[in-house]
């Protein structure tokens, strides 16, 4: 093609056209075709031959090329000279040569910028790579040291109930063991997860207030509304859990005549909107009971898996008690 490209000059001299009908035009330029290609054919042959090189440094690379192309024009205009009988190599050889010179430095230059921003950017799709590999796993970590600290807010507790009905109610302390069996073999699956159904979470919600009920006898209600599609919506594990659990601890616990929890799911605008409500004892900041690491926990899972999408209020319930709300956005899985 460069062969062909330079050849092209012979048809834009003026002389040509007015000294030779086209047919010797034409037969001159297939000449100066054969000359071109003559060269570019040993400048080829001597850039493959620079290509035996190995070597990892990009400067001494297009030094090289730099060579193999001067060295190839070098031989192939020697060659055409033979051609034509100028045998003397004299001034139009080394004008020749500084030609081709310009082109291997002009070929070499363009070699090198290529492979500069080749190497640059295989080095930030790495570097890009690396990152990704490395959220990814810092993403695991933190999910599994947040998911190993709620687990013992949920198990100490609802042992702790357990035992104290099996000394006083051995028989709701048995149904309360059947509840809290079924509570243990719905939470385990969860723990290794990083999102479960919103239908999971409400069944290992029903089976850890079955046993909260039994314990409390009358002074709980429970009221769950979530809508059959809505079970599909992905879910944190657990964290509507602890919601659950701190209405019942800081909440209806403490109220002197109990109260009601309600659980309640809709959308609104592609957003899942999970709320718990109690008509407990509500915000009581004098009391110095919680930590406060479970409401902790639950809003650094959702910045974790969802970023500005996902959120936690928290407020004051009309006329007592505290609701919690977690906003996140509504992910469906299919229908199987």
């Amino acid at each position: 093609m460069i062969a062909f490209a330079l050849s092209l000059q012979y048809f834009a001299q003026p002389f040509v056209w007015r000294n030779w009908p086209v047919e010797e035009v034409l037969e001159g330029w297939l000449f100066i075709f054969r000359d071109r290609l003559i060269v570019t054919v040993l400048i080829a042959a001597a850039i493959s031959a620079t290509a035996l090189v190995r070597t990892e440094s990009l400067q001494l690379r297009a030094v090289l090329l730099a060579v193999g192309v001067v060295i190839g024009a070098v031989s192939g205009e020697l060659i055409v000279g033979r051609l034509y009988g100028q045998l003397d190599g004299s001034s139009s050889l080394t004008a020749h040569a500084l030609r081709w010179s310009a082109v291997a430095l002009a070929v070499s230059a363009m070699f090198y910028l290529w492979r500069m921003s080749s190497d640059a950017n295989e080095q930030l799709r790495n570097e890009t790579l690396r990152r990704l590999n490395t959220e990814h796993l810092l993403t695991n970590t933190r999910l599994a040291a947040l998911r190993s600290q709620i687990e013992p807010h949920f198990l100490f507790n609802t042992l702790a109930t357990l035992r104290w009905l099996q000394r006083t109610e051995p028989e709701a302390g048995a149904r309360m063991l059947a509840s809290f069996i079924d509570y243990l073999r719905r939470m385990a699956p969860m723990l290794e997860c990083s999102e479960v159904s919103l239908g999971e979470e409400i069944d290992l919600m029903r089976a850890y207030l079955e046993v909260v009920e039994m314990r409390m006898g009358g002074r709980l209600h429970v009221a769950i509304d979530v809508p059959l599609d809505l079970r599909r919506a992905r879910v944190p594990p657990l964290a509507l859990a602890t919601l659950v659990e701190n209405a019942v601890k800081h909440g209806i616990s403490p109220a002197q005549y109990g109260g009601e929890i309600a659980i309640l799911a809709h959308e609104v605008e592609h957003q899942l909107v999970l709320s718990v409500t109690d008509t407990g004892a509500g915000f009581n900041p004098g009391s110095g009971s919680g930590t406060g690491i479970g409401l902790s926990n639950v809003c650094s899972r959702l910045s974790t898996l969802y970023g500005a999408l996902g959120s936690l209020r928290v407020e004051a319930n009309t006329p007592t008690g505290v609701r919690a709300t977690l906003r996140l956005p509504c992910h469906l899985v299919p229908p199987q």
